[in-house]
């Protein structure tokens, strides 16, 4: 008969008992967290539990993601995951993002809602029958999984965004479709998207302004920009996602030169600023929000531009970089994003008497997002 050895056994499960402990200790003593540098978002809180919630399981699911946010260590704990997964193991995918080469992570597009699409699609034309008199342009910005495809990892499947771009322009009717995709991947050897965030660059945004303004009826060589560098410690949402925190990225400005002074109101909190760069935000992990200060239902920027023409942008947050393209151009620019916005398309077209309609989105917030829908559809 042979000997059982019962003391590695005990050994092994009285330091995993330890360490749990240890770490139910630490979490008792260390106050939670609501914000997340390096993530970039929110933590859950300690959630309210309710007899509705534990019938229905949503306190289970909220207790379990404020565990998980409030979990000693975490971010050291997101290092050490991903340099296991990806430098040991060689995994290119990570929490929806592909490990690129040179350092490039890249959002996995999610995929489209049909019916969604079929009633945003329906909701533009309708626009486009009933103010013919504006001049209405969009522009579906294809993300950097379709224009930079030397930079994706090996294997990973080529993308479906052109097509699906392609079929969208197909029917939409009354509304020009810019089509950006074929110049941005000519100049796909340049830094067109950040290594480290879903967004594209001030050149990225350049270079589709250069194929956009013909459909807004202005010439994009009228005017010269100086190009600054604001930072060069920009690390955005994709390396908060994937935990991939090795490499740097640099923000540029372009400012058209001459004098070219402007007013920009904030509709959430009434202020007003001298500048769409709003600089504080360069101290902060959210780098991009400098330009505009981020996300906000209605933006209001005033120019000395002298044209007779008012602009509405309607726009994700791919958009924020690219005003600075177009404050020569129009004497007022109304930016609009539809997911904080509870005024409806009719109501400030009418408000703010507009010229020229531009719609720019990045394809994956196109495809995805439904808040579009209901802005589009006119008040009774």
């Amino acid at each position: 008969m042979q000997k059982s050895n019962k003391y590695p056994k005990l050994w092994i499960t009285c330091m995993f008992l330890c360490t749990v402990i240890c770490f139910d200790i630490i979490a008792l003593f260390t106050p939670d967290r609501e914000f997340s540098e390096t993530e970039n978002r929110m933590l859950a809180q300690f959630p309210k539990i309710s007899f509705q919630g534990l019938s229905d399981g949503s306190s289970g699911d909220n207790l379990e993601k404020y565990l998980s946010d409030q979990f000693p260590f975490r971010d050291s704990w997101s290092k050490i995951s991903f340099f296991t997964r990806n430098r040991l193991f060689g995994q290119n995918e990570m929490n929806g993002v592909y490990l690129g080469k040179d350092n490039y992570l890249m959002l996995i597009p999610s995929e489209p809602d049909p019916q969604a699409m079929k009633k945003k699609l329906a909701a533009l034309n309708a626009v486009a029958n009933k103010y013919g008199d504006i001049n209405q342009c969009i522009a579906i910005i294809p993300n950097a999984v379709t224009v930079m495809t030397s930079k994706l990892p090996d294997y990973a499947p080529e993308s479906d965004q052109p097509a699906q771009l392609g079929n969208i322009s197909k029917q939409l009717g009354g509304i020009k479709f810019c089509d950006v995709t074929k110049s941005m991947r000519k100049k796909r050897y340049q830094e067109l998207y950040y290594h480290t965030d879903h967004h594209w660059t001030s050149l990225g945004a350049y270079t589709a302004f250069e194929s956009i303004a013909p459909y807004l009826k202005i010439d994009p060589d009228s005017f010269e920009f100086d190009i600054y560098t604001v930072s060069e410690s920009f690390q955005g949402t994709l390396s908060s996602k994937s935990g991939s925190h090795g490499y740097y990225d640099k923000i540029e400005i372009y400012v058209p030169k001459g004098n070219h002074p402007l007013s920009v109101r904030y509709s959430d909190g009434g202020k007003t600023e001298g500048s769409i760069y709003q600089k504080e935000f360069l101290d902060t992990k959210d780098k991009y929000a400098v330009f505009l200060g981020g996300n906000h239902p209605l933006v209001t920027v005033t120019t000395a531009a002298d044209t007779n023409r008012t602009l509405m942008l309607i726009k994700d947050s791919y958009a924020n970089c690219f005003v600075q393209f177009l404050i020569p151009y129009f004497d007022q620019i109304i930016i609009v994003d539809p997911r904080y916005c509870y005024d409806t398309i009719d109501i400030l077209l009418n408000e703010y008497q507009i010229t020229d309609l531009l719609y720019l989105y990045n394809a994956d917030t196109f495809m995805s997002d439904k808040s579009l829908i209901d802005f589009l559809t006119f008040s009774s």
